[in-house]
């Protein structure tokens, strides 16, 4: 009787084993991967910024569930909602009702730059197996995933408010995919069928994404009916992929909903009705006026940034050998990627220079693919020449690489509290004012926008509402609170259609009443908290005043500037206008003048009440007037008061009077 040994089961547990290594040395790449982008992320915003482009917009759609920029990005916004809201909420039952959204919103691209370098380490490893590495060469993958990761526009995209490292994932899904149906068409028919539909499911999502995705397309139709080109005699296969790649298109409803209730986020236009504005939108207008080709009379075909920042970015060597590796990949891919990256070349004319990086930043993972297998083969080759000790220096060579990418992006990337973060430190401390409930704000183009991301996204004072001077009338009209910033009180005043009286608020906002001859308004906000009632000459009655500190602008500035803010109280005989006296006020300690850092006496001075937007020869005969200062001292450093009323004249200042108040806290 013979004998047959048992089949070994070595082999199978020797690839299971690999495996897992190669799963948990992915999971470990991604897990520093979040703790690098974490570290880096966004946390402010520079002034520029706030004035608009890609970055704001997105911030703005994906937290009010509105349309982005042209067309729309539907799927991404309604994901980034999601996310914004999930996270905000939880953040909120842990203790924290008004956490910086700005790192939320960030956190939603470096989902989408994880998911691209799991699937780009997976890729690696899938296009490098052997049968040295069953699994995949992780050590080789791991090295040019954690090269792509650190690259500055991938890197600085994966921690902003931008949707580029979800092209860059959707584009490697893709592939991904096509790779799992090119091992099944021909053996699993009905498995293959499902991820046909799966990749026209994602071949379609760049109609409801970055259409830049889409050049990926018409190549890949291309290698998936040169492999199998019976598919197109198989109508219910085409029909279907034709199906799911339209699916995406469905989103679109979500766009022409949203706009249809919100006229007012059309943006510049004369659009009659919400179909005018959906289509207008779709087709993306302004997008087509940037358009025009670049290969025209007079332009340059090279420039020092396009195509040089390609091999700055990923070095001259990697390029090149990526470049040569991908024809390793096989006919039908070497096609794919050879082909995508030409119509990537090409597209990058098209005189939108300012977002070339839309098809760069998907373009150095394609090109990383064709380095594995080049670099893998220099391995085997070293070990059929009997050196196999060498195979480790191209991969030390791929660590150095990595490290010269670590020190050549980070100053650049890293987003994290940047000192030119300042566009919310001005708005955060003039909302952190003792402000009217349901007060409209009109301020300069600066703060206003600040004031408006700070009410509208931050969710500070979400009562108050940020006016144009038209909305300022009607608040005016409707007796609602309109407040302005002293700075563009003369403005709003010269546009607004009939007079307004302006009393200080506090020492940054003037509110706005109707001047209709009354005098001034009683208003219990306007009323000092110590009177006083002392004449000072010249028929002016210092009424009163009152002392509080200075806003901190919590929760947006970290280190709020010492302030103590001071409300004088006037009146005026009502027969004799006096005459337009300056106003200085001064902080006192113990009897004696506060000093700043450079040692002169701190004080405050104003050409007259309200900063002089009211002076005393037009304050109204009735009524108190408001006036506020603010002193660059805590609190805590003053106990008294110099108040100074003067004029200049050709012989010098002269003062009307000099009064010493106390002060207590």
């Amino acid at each position: 009787m013979t004998v047959h040994p048992l089949p070994s089961s070595r082999p199978a547990e020797s690839s299971l084993a690999q495996e897992r290594v190669v799963t948990w040395a992915g999971r470990l790449l991604l897990a520093l991967f979040l703790a690098l982008y974490l570290a880096t992320l966004d946390t402010g915003l520079q002034p520029y910024e706030l004035e608009g482009g890609d970055l704001i917009t997105h911030q703005y759609a994906q937290v009010q569930a509105r349309p982005s920029n042209a067309p729309g990005y539907p799927l991404y916004t309604m994901g980034g909602w999601l996310w914004f809201h999930g996270i905000r909420g939880l953040l909120g039952l842990l203790g924290d009702p008004l956490p910086n959204p700005i790192p939320i919103l960030s956190s939603y691209s470096t989902l989408w730059a994880l998911l691209a370098l799991g699937l780009l380490y997976r890729l690696l490893c899938r296009l490098t197996r052997s049968q040295e590495w069953p699994a995949g060469n992780w050590p080789l993958a791991g090295l040019l995933t954690a090269f792509y990761g650190l690259t500055y526009f991938f890197w600085y995209y994966a921690i902003t408010t931008e949707q580029y490292s979800s092209a860059v994932a959707q584009t490697l899904a893709i592939l991904y995919v096509y790779l799992g149906w090119r091992e099944v068409a021909a053996q699993e028919p009905r498995r293959a069928t499902r991820l046909l539909f799966l990749l026209a499911f994602l071949a379609g999502l760049s109609l409801a994404h970055m259409v830049t995705v889409a050049l990926l397309v018409p190549p890949l139709v291309a290698v998936i009916l040169w492999e199998r080109p019976e598919l197109l005699r198989r109508p219910r296969a085409v029909l279907g992929a034709i199906l799911w790649a339209g699916l995406p298109l469905l989103s679109y409803a979500y766009v022409y909903l949203r706009g249809a209730s919100h006229p007012e986020w059309w943006g510049n236009g004369s659009w009659t009705t919400p179909q005018e504005w959906f289509w207008s939108f779709l087709l993306t207008r302004q997008g087509q006026e940037e358009l025009s080709w670049g290969l025209e009379a007079g332009r340059p075909l090279f420039t020092d940034i396009f195509p040089a920042l390609i091999a700055q970015e990923l070095s001259l060597p990697l390029l090149l050998l990526g470049l040569i590796g991908i024809a390793l990949l096989g006919k039908r891919l070497a096609v794919l990627l050879y082909t995508t990256l030409l119509l990537y070349f090409l597209f990058c004319w098209v005189d939108r220079f300012g977002n070339w990086f839309q098809v760069i930043m998907p373009a150095y993972p394609l090109v990383l693919l064709g380095v594995a297998p080049l670099v893998q083969g220099i391995q085997g080759w070293l070990k059929r020449r009997g050196r196999p000790g060498l195979g480790w220096i191209p991969l030390a060579l791929l660590l150095l690489a990595v490290a010269w990418r670590w020190d050549a992006s980070w100053p650049r990337t890293d987003s994290r509290d940047r000192p030119e973060d300042t566009a919310l430190v001005r708005p955060a401390l003039l909302l952190d004012q003792p402000l009217p409930l349901g007060a409209g704000l009109f301020a300069e183009a600066q703060d206003a926008r600040g004031l408006d991301y700070l009410i509208q996204i931050w969710g500070i004072r979400p009562d108050l509402a940020v006016v144009s001077s038209r909305g300022a009338a009607d608040y005016l009209a409707q007796g609602r609170p309109l407040l302005a910033t002293w700075q563009a009180t003369p403005l709003l005043q010269a546009e607004l259609p009939e007079a307004t009286l302006p009393l200080a608020e506090t020492p940054d906002w003037v509110h706005l009443f109707p001047d209709r001859g009354g005098g001034a308004p009683a208003h219990p906000e306007h009323e000092p908290a110590r009177y006083l009632g002392q004449a000072v000459g010249d028929g002016i009655l210092l009424a009163g005043y009152a002392a509080r500190p200075g806003p901190r602008g919590e929760p947006v500035v970290q280190e709020p500037p010492p302030a103590t803010d001071i409300l004088l109280y006037w009146q005026v005989a009502p027969d004799t206008p006096p005459q337009d006296w300056a106003i200085s006020v001064r902080p006192l300690q113990g009897g004696a003048p506060v000093t700043g850092p450079d040692g002169d006496p701190l004080q405050q001075d104003s050409p007259g009440p309200v900063h002089g937007l009211l002076p005393f020869s037009r304050l109204p005969g009735q009524g108190i007037v408001s006036d506020a200062y603010r002193l660059s001292v805590s609190p805590g450093e003053v106990d008294g008061l110099r108040i100074i009323l003067y004029r200049a004249t050709d012989q010098g200042f002269v003062n009307l009077t000099e009064l010493t108040l106390p002060l207590s806290w």
